[in-house]
């Protein structure tokens, strides 16, 4: 049966500058067929017998894209525990004590770990674990992403060794349990490769769902390798098809062959070159405002950058870095500039995910090789501005040019949007309203150009902008619903406003 579907007597934003605005559109077989007046598309849609919604004055969008998720890790939170609200170490204990299920011998899997909302600025330690979990592993995750913090019997288990780059030790040289660089790496690959097939797809399936409830019809996955588990891997394959978005799936491996093998076109992008600001891992060229003694680290060398940049443009994949500090993002565009000296690449778009601090020249630099940026506007939002935990990091200078989203549009660089779930929660209009209003005024993009980033500008940087983006005929028939006009509404009103449906190929697969 074909599957037929019109919109009509909507205010339709169609991202496409041929025909920027319209009141009806007809989908058919999952490919938008007409756009245009609301008469003209009901009487096609009726013509053939057609499923015709009226959205009385509702408008409607591209189906919006988050453009940097971690589907596993965010659809572990169906089964972890959320430790975000937790403003005490005692807290944490308590939360975790208090909503712990299976029995002993299962892992206590925390999220979401912010230690710079708790009134220690630090996790608690393996000894604190210890005291409410002697038998029991815990596994907790930091909400960068960047550090784990762990129990005794965990480091047992894991097989932590003494000499193991990033172990944290206390004041007496005892490991604390707090895990970063190699050790965190170690801790992941360990904690994620226990589970199971069923697990991996209710996870998956779960992130989907989330999705789709804030509009989202395209995430760009970031997993395998570090972040997670290679065994993520075919079980994202296996159910790619049955999901109700389109997934652009980021392998972050270090294998070009095997990401090859598997007919992907994407290789790495989320490989860290450096860590993050809340863990004071970010690559910086001077040193934290917090702790004069550090200035972040850098996990490669500029020759296996180099290197592996050649072997994915030799092999025609597209490939890039997550790059968040000065000398990170200095870096990964000299190795960019070297690797296309030796192995030019048309077109290549390279990507770096986040680019959170680059000086001025670096943005420059950027836009003339064609690196294209992935950014998360909602991190300054929720974690920038003055009396926040850049500022208390970086200082005023540094933080006032965070996520500078603005500069780089005018440098000319196309830019995407996303959450980096679980990092942040999926909610691309939140990243909409985050990139309208700022921290920081002089950072601000208008409504429509912040829109971009989570539509076509998001297709473009996966090499989609031919088939997915904007409201064309012959693209995908992905369509986000929503009661307000986000092009038209007071700017500090966008995170306001409420997705009424999403449509993906031509089926509804949300309505409120």
């Amino acid at each position: 049966m074909e599957n037929k579907l019109a919109l009509i007597n909507g205010i339709g934003v169609t991202m496409d500058a041929n025909q920027p605005s319209c009141q009806g559109i007809y989908i058919k077989d999952g490919v938008i067929e007409k756009i245009g007046a609301s008469p003209a598309i009901k009487n096609l849609a009726a013509g053939e017998g057609a499923q015709i919604i009226d959205l009385g004055g509702k408008t409607f969008i591209p189906g919006l894209h988050d453009c940097h998720v971690h589907m596993m890790s965010t659809g572990l939170s169906a089964i972890g525990i959320n430790l975000y609200h937790c403003r005490a170490v005692k807290e944490v204990l308590e939360t975790l004590v208090k909503e712990q299920t299976g029995d002993s011998s299962e892992w206590i899997f925390g999220y979401g770990l912010d230690e710079s909302r708790l009134v220690e600025k630090r996790p608690p330690t393996a000894a604190e674990l210890d005291s409410c979990f002697k038998e029991r592993p815990v596994y907790l995750v930091d909400r960068g992403l960047h550090y784990t913090q762990v129990n005794t019997i965990a480091m047992e288990l894991m097989a932590i060794g003494e000499a193991e780059d990033g172990l944290g030790r206390d004041a007496a040289g005892n490991l604390s349990g707090r895990l970063h660089s190699q050790a965190n790496s170690h801790a992941r690959k360990y904690f994620f490769d226990k589970m199971s097939w069923a697990q991996r797809e209710t996870a998956i399936r779960h992130t989907a769902q989330i999705a789709v409830a804030m509009g989202v019809t395209t995430i760009h996955a970031m997993e395998g390798g570090d972040l997670s588990s290679d065994h993520d891997i075919p079980v994202f394959l296996k159910i790619i098809e049955e999901l109700p978005i389109h997934v652009v799936l980021h392998w972050c491996s270090t294998r070009v062959a095997d990401v090859v093998a598997q007919n992907l076109k994407i290789i790495g992008t989320d490989i860290l070159l450096d860590g993050s600001i809340g863990s004071r891992t970010a690559a910086f060229k001077e040193a934290y405002s917090d702790d004069p003694t550090s200035v972040g680290e850098l996990y490669f060398s500029d020759e296996w950058i180099i290197n592996y940049i050649e072997d994915a443009h030799r092999a025609g994949l597209q490939t890039g870095f997550h790059a968040i500090g000065q000398r990170a993002i200095t870096q990964v565009l000299n190795c960019l500039e070297q690797a296309l000296a030796k192995v030019p690449m048309p077109d290549h778009r390279f990507r770096i995910e986040h680019f959170g601090f680059p000086d001025s020249c670096d943005i420059k630099r950027a836009a003339a090789l064609g690196a294209v940026i992935s950014t998360q506007p909602v991190f300054t939002y929720l974690r920038g501005g003055p009396d926040s935990v850049y500022e208390e990091r970086v200082g005023p200078k540094r933080n006032r040019r965070a996520y500078p989203l603005r500069e780089l549009l005018d440098a000319g660089l196309v830019v995407n949007g996303g959450s980096d779930s679980n990092v942040t929660p999926i909610n691309p209009l939140l990243g909409i309203h985050a990139a309208v209003n700022p921290p920081y005024s002089g950072n601000a993009i208008s409504p429509v150009e912040a829109l971009r980033l989570f539509t076509i500008d998001g297709a473009y940087t996966a090499r989609e902008e031919k088939i997915r983006g904007s409201l064309s005929p012959g693209k995908a028939g992905d369509i986000t619903v929503l009661n307000q006009n986000p092009l038209a509404v007071a700017p500090e009103t966008i995170k306001e406003i409420e997705v009424a449906m999403t449509i993906f190929k031509g089926k509804i697969v949300y309505q409120k």
